[in-house]
């Protein structure tokens, strides 16, 4: 009898044991399943492996850290009224996470240099900013000005571990700067540039445009010419000082931001000024200018700062896309008053490294060891990366499946940068966006081709005075031959002759000497 009661002791209590694990479980699927679920699953990369000093001492968890307030200052569209309700969200899960919350502190892209420049200048003591190879808080520059603090190996290993594995180990050396250290963490993406033109669907249907046979830019002026003449009130082409670049030699790629050609299949660099090639650039100009006075153009082109503030009136029927990445078609819709969009490729897909967007960690932060872990999470913890691209469940979108979500018009929340918060591989899946759209990303990152001049970085400290002059005259005359604004007959011969005389020839030569020993070291 006494062994029968304890048998039925014995079951109570493993019966008691096994409810109080239910209901542990209950309750840890109470967290936000956009973590679970937050669109597709990671693609799959090449095979990956930690840093040595992986092994590192783990960071302390949340209830062993003490509160701190981190800042975080990033380009954005201009934020909507809903913009603190979201950071209060982001606020709770960071408390949980790493008892930590954040001030975001979004910039138009028109006041961001500017801005951050002031803030550094002044010592301010911010923790977190988005940053740029040659765009944007440009990198080896403030890396030159000791603004950025070094991300050691034993930094990452420790605070950022996770979001270091998601890296490819053949695409982190993009991230070393000059002097070989790191000093930014990449916010991982497309990796390959393919410019593209970007074409409302509805006049490409309308009038049965063959984009097959558009290869440059000069073939799309009879498409231009028929929506002039029959698209009242739709700007044919839409440019602003944002948008330049049309000019597509099937020999060129790019430039290192130090206004260099980059020769597909020659390893000789080409100045932008003083070579065979800007003859081309001369007649690109004058046909621009043609298509100005045809009324192709917005008038207002040289004023205009940024683009999108011209395409999300949704009458601007050609545009241009330097990245034009798998799936983007989905967010310029958004950008393009919700009309749909194609892109047409008019140069060849090239690889340009993970280094074209990162998070820094600021040189003045007081707490960096919590900033590298929020940057960890912002480029690992789904919930978290969705939550700041796309706001609250049923507020600011809607869950149609575990992939895809529809954002609510005038939600009160919609940034749309989702390729500044973080690995974009974690992002819900929107409109006409392909499940295998981080696949096909991923693939392209594989597969665009590698030119000669990858890893390549001019290093400017020998021409400082120069690159401001130069930086003078492009101010001065650039925009307006790169929106057609001006007869380049007359601006032209000016604009070459004011860079010369501030030393574009010292900046060429210059940079023919580092690339020659850059060429060297590849033998």
């Amino acid at each position: 009898m006494i062994n029968t009661k304890k048998s039925m002791v014995l079951k109570l209590m493993i019966f008691v044991l096994c409810f109080a694990v239910m209901a542990a479980c209950s309750k840890a699927a109470e967290k936000p399943t956009e973590s679970a679920a937050a669109g597709t699953a990671a693609p799959t990369v090449a095979p990956t492996s930690a840093p040595e000093e992986a092994s590192a001492e783990p960071a302390p968890t949340a209830d062993a850290l003490k509160e701190v307030k981190l800042t975080f200052y990033y380009p954005s569209n201009p934020p909507g009224p809903d913009q603190q309700l979201v950071n209060d969200e982001i606020n709770k899960y960071l408390k949980e996470k790493i008892n930590a919350t954040v001030d975001l502190k979004p910039l138009t892209f028109d006041e961001y240099d500017p801005r951050m420049n002031t803030n550094m200048a002044a010592g301010e003591e911010f923790d977190v900013a988005w940053a740029s190879k040659y765009w944007l808080l440009g990198y080896q520059g403030n890396v030159d000005k000791g603004a950025f603090l070094e991300l050691t190996d034993d930094m990452i290993a420790k605070y950022a571990p996770e979001a270091r594995k998601n890296i490819p180990d053949k695409f982190w050396p993009d991230m070393k700067a000059n002097d070989g250290k790191v000093y930014g963490f990449p916010v991982y993406q497309v990796a390959a540039k393919t410019k593209s033109l970007v074409i409302q669907k509805r006049f490409v249907d309308k009038y049965k445009l063959d984009v097959t046979t558009i290869k440059t830019y000069k073939d799309l002026e009879p498409f231009l010419k028929t929506l002039k003449e029959n698209e009242k009130g739709i700007i044919p082409l839409g440019l602003a000082q944002n948008s330049n670049g049309f000019f597509t030699d099937p020999n060129i790629l790019g430039t290192d931001g130090s206004a260099i050609y980059y020769k597909k299949d020659d390893p000789t660099f080409k100045s932008i000024t003083y070579t065979e090639d800007y003859a081309n650039k001369a007649d690109y100009y004058a046909t621009l200018h043609n298509w100005y006075k045809a009324g192709y153009i917005n008038e207002d082109a040289a004023i205009v700062k940024n683009i999108n503030d011209l395409k999300k009136k949704g009458n601007v029927a050609v545009g241009i896309e330097f990245t034009s990445k798998p799936g983007g078609e989905a967010d310029e819709m958004n950008i393009n008053g919700n009309n749909e969009v194609i892109y047409v490729p008019i140069s060849e897909s090239y690889f340009t490294g993970i280094a074209s967007a990162m998070q820094i960690v600021n040189k003045k932060s007081k707490n960096p060891e919590r900033a590298l872990m929020f940057i960890n999470l912002l480029n690992t913890d789904k919930y978290l990366y969705n939550l700041i691209c796309y706001g609250i469940k049923d507020k600011h979108y809607t869950q149609k499946d575990e992939k895809y979500i529809e954002q609510i018009k005038d939600s009160g929340y919609a940034p749309n940068v989702d390729w500044v918060f973080g690995n974009q591989f974690n992002a819900f899946l929107k409109g006409t966006q392909s499940p295998d759209v981080w696949d096909r990303t991923v693939k392209l990152n594989d597969s665009a081709l590698v030119t000669k001049s990858y890893g390549f970085s001019a290093n400017g400290d020998t021409y400082k005075a120069e690159t401001a002059n130069t930086q003078a005259a492009k101010d001065e005359f650039a925009t307006a031959l790169e929106t057609g604004s001006v007869d380049p007959k007359d601006i032209l011969p000016k604009f070459l002759a004011k860079l010369k005389a501030a030393g574009q020839e010292k900046i060429d030569k210059e940079v023919q000497t580092q690339w020659d020993a850059f060429l060297a070291k590849q033998q």
